[in-house]
């Protein structure tokens, strides 16, 4: 399984190409990428070659997002069941989000899509593809409007065809000028899952690899992936029980994101859907 992460984002600011990689050392010649800028139809064809970036400095910059304020969408069912005093979300009302993404239009994930990967709207969903099993991640991520700080969030996700540590990624607090920075709970296909922090180059594991009867494993499994960060108190659910939870203050604030993270099967495809977030107060 990997032992280092790399991390790179699209911003689409103008019509160039950006070459963008994030190395904890220098990557293969044919691991590196030239990456066209992602458009909301990620409908963008791929290039034919991958190039190496122009100096052996990181160069990370953000997804493109978009500006359109998404419809309303409907929430979650109005039943929800009720929560003990000593679960991290007790006081939240889980029947009705502050906000919540049915992903019915495709105004609020955005890129990035080249060789290596592949993030759209499809048909209702989010589907994220990662084309190379190798040391990279490349996530999608949310609109400013969605920056937050303290929060409790959760989406449904359905894996493709996978085996072992084939997984997905649900990101929060991402932050930094070119969004290289947050916290990432990540389910693995044999039914384990870890937790990350990503800051700016340097990658830091919370939570290692860890199995859970709670997630559900295999091709086609689907799981409902919970985050709550409450100041330096992260919480991480499965399937609306708690796994694990760490103490960290390194990220205060920042969006979401969604990613795709091959192991063993090239071209790993995962679907996100129904995406729900509650404030906490402060």
């Amino acid at each position: 399984m990997k032992s280092k992460l790399f991390l790179c984002l699209t911003l689409l600011t103008s019509l160039t190409l950006a070459a963008c990689t994030r190395p904890a050392k220098e990557p293969p010649l044919d691991r590196t990428a030239t990456m066209e800028a992602a458009t909301l139809a990620a409908e963008t064809a791929l290039p034919a070659s991958r190039t190496p970036p122009p100096s052996a400095s990181p160069i990370i910059t953000p997804s493109a997002i978009s500006s359109e304020t998404p419809p309303p969408s409907e929430g979650p069912s109005p039943t929800a069941p009720e929560l003990e005093p000593d679960d991290p979300r007790y006081g939240l009302n889980l029947a009705s989000p502050d906000y919540h993404d049915n992903f019915s239009s495709q105004t609020t994930w955005s890129g990035p899509n080249f060789a290596g990967a592949v993030n759209m709207w499809d048909d209702g969903r989010h589907s994220a593809t990662d084309n190379f099993a190798d040391q990279y991640i490349w996530w999608s991520t949310t609109k400013d409007e969605l920056d937050t700080d303290n929060l409790y969030a959760e989406i449904t996700v359905e894996m493709g065809d996978c085996s072992g540590k084939d997984g997905y990624g649900f990101a929060v607090r991402v932050s930094g000028e070119m969004r290289n920075s947050g916290y990432t709970l990540e389910f693995a296909c044999d039914g384990s899952y870890r937790l990350r922090k990503l800051i700016a180059g340097s990658v830091a594991t919370l939570i290692d690899w860890t199995p859970s009867e709670i997630i559900q494993r295999g091709p086609d499994s689907v799981n409902r992936m919970g985050f709550l960060a409450d100041g330096n108190q992260l919480n991480i659910f499965a399937n609306g029980e708690v796994l694990d939870q760490v103490e960290d203050s390194d990220l205060i604030s920042g969006n979401f994101g969604l990613y795709a993270n091959a192991a063993n099967t090239p071209g790993l495809t995962v679907y996100f859907d129904n995406f729900s977030l509650w404030y906490l107060e402060s």
